[in-house]
């Protein structure tokens, strides 16, 4: 071999080994610096912000699941939570009152509640083994209750 076959070769070899060592670099560059995506994300908290406003958040209260969605006014309007009595979601008003609860209960009942304005007034639809339609005054007082036993009777 001539010495500048020798000189040719020992370049290209050179510059296959620069290459190898820029690649490797890249390779961990991207190793170090790209964004993980981990299977489980972890937190107490998550806020969802709109233009620097809190809009919803899903926490965890005494170990009890809890999502809000916020209005414009940050009023908490809907919450959807589980604890170890109740599964429920309650709809307020622009004053943050529930106007509207639907429950599922430990005990196997559940039902719908629609409360009037400052949660004065009701009428509740309730179901464990037997239906029951209830109105409740403004004090929070029975004005008419319908069973299904009521119903069936009037057959």
């Amino acid at each position: 071999m001539t010495t500048t076959t020798i000189e040719k070769k020992i370049v290209r070899l050179q510059i296959m080994l620069w290459s190898l060592t820029l690649l490797f670099a890249a390779i961990l560059a991207w190793l170090l610096l790209a964004p993980r995506t981990p299977g489980t994300l972890r937190a107490e908290a998550f806020e969802l912000v709109d233009d620097g406003r809190v809009v919803a958040v899903l926490e965890s209260r005494d170990g009890n699941p809890r999502l809000a969605f916020r209005d414009s006014d940050g009023v908490e309007r809907v919450q959807l939570f589980h604890d170890e009595e109740t599964t429920g979601l309650y709809l307020a008003d622009e004053r943050g009152t529930t106007r509207v609860g639907v429950a599922q209960f430990a005990h196997g009942g559940g039902g719908v509640a629609l409360h009037g304005e400052d949660s004065r007034g009701a009428l509740v639809m309730y179901f464990k083994e037997s239906g029951s339609l209830s109105f409740f005054g403004q004090n929070g007082d029975v004005l008419r209750e319908i069973s299904a036993r009521d119903l069936r009777g009037s057959k």
